[in-house]
């Protein structure tokens, strides 16, 4: 009797275990659907759920997707393989194991990427229209190639959150785009040219922004244009770099003027200045007599930190205009124009 109930019970949970595996099924295709209707194209070679019998896991074999919107973006994936809770199919946990490639933009601001990384997962939150309310994505090692560098960009400890805003209305006050990016042991691919002096290796990079503005469009170009015509702005309430010598963090905006030039100001605590100023002169960034006029004027400004090491740390504004970063009024680097087209 004890046998016959347990075999009894098992296949009832067989039978809600696999009604479950379809209704994913069924969601995924209406979502599917749903992202047609609004652009998005997705695809994949096999869709199986598995799991039996404690969970639900789903496992898409190339999986792609393809965006029609301003930014003409596409990814595509060896596997992808997420698990999911049928009574809350909102939030879903999912795992990318394998190459990525994607690509961003089109003509001469086209952009594509292979990225392969150890232990890539996430979640991602949908609203209530089956659109993407909330991504996020972690990685324990990264490698980004790109066409545009021999070598490739490198980085552990990776996280990065993207939520878009989806308001009926858009002027150039209107929130966007919310992100936040996380990063260590960052291998650049090649110098930064106008901070060759600091390296290539940034130690950590932390980033929390806003995008303000209508991006509109059928190219990323055009779609820039109008977003830097209508005012848009770019608000980081956070910034952090530590590069090098330099530790330095802050908040500021940032825009295009109308040569598409970064534009904007900030407020920056900056420590280890002054051995930045000594390497950014001895490469010629800098002419010496701006590093030794900014040395002095820093350290009259400047207190002991506990939180930068009790390091002499300043506050400093900085700002960008008419193509030149400027640091406590100093004209700094010049900023060249950003290629549209």
């Amino acid at each position: 009797m004890f046998a016959y109930t347990i075999a009894l019970a098992l296949f009832a949970w067989t039978v809600v275990w696999m009604l479950a595996a379809n209704r994913i099924t069924g969601r995924f295709e209406e979502w599917r659907a749903r992202q047609a209707q609004a652009g998005v194209t997705i695809d994949y070679d096999n869709f199986e759920v598995k799991g039996w019998p404690a969970s639900w896991r789903v496992t898409i074999e190339k999986p792609s997707a393809k965006g029609s919107g301003a930014a003409q973006w596409a990814w595509s994936g060896e596997r992808l393989v997420a698990t999911a809770d049928p009574t809350d199919l909102a939030r879903v946990a999912f795992r990318l194991p394998g190459e990525q490639k994607a690509r961003f933009g089109a003509g001469d601001l086209e952009t594509r990427l292979e990225l392969r990384a150890a232990n890539p997962q996430g979640h991602v939150i949908f609203d209530e229209g089956g659109k993407v309310d909330r991504l996020d994505l972690e990685f324990e090692t990264a490698e980004l190639k790109s066409e545009w560098t021999a070598e490739p960009l490198s980085a552990r400890g990776i996280a990065l959150t993207l939520s878009p805003h989806r308001p009926a209305t858009v002027t150039h006050e209107t929130d966007t785009l919310d992100f936040a990016l996380r990063a260590n042991a960052v291998r650049l691919p090649a110098p930064v040219p106008a901070l060759a002096a600091l390296g290539r290796d940034v130690t950590a990079l932390e980033i929390d922004a806003r995008v303000k503005g209508r991006i509109a469009g059928t190219k990323l170009s055009d779609a820039l244009a109008a977003w830097r015509d209508d005012g848009g702005t770019l608000e980081i309430q956070r910034f952090a770099v530590f590069w090098g010598p330099l530790y330095m963090t802050g908040d500021g905006t940032l825009a295009l003027d109308g040569q598409n030039r970064p534009m904007g100001a900030a407020s920056a605590r900056i420590a280890g200045y002054g051995e930045t100023l000594d390497a950014l002169a001895a490469s010629g960034a800098i002419p010496p007599t701006t590093g030794a006029l900014m040395k002095v004027a820093m350290n009259f400004l400047a207190r002991i930190d506990p939180l930068a090491g009790n390091r002499q740390t300043v506050n400093v504004p900085i700002s960008a205009q008419d193509g030149t970063l400027s640091v406590e009024r100093f004209k700094l680097i010049r900023l060249p124009p950003l290629k549209l087209e």
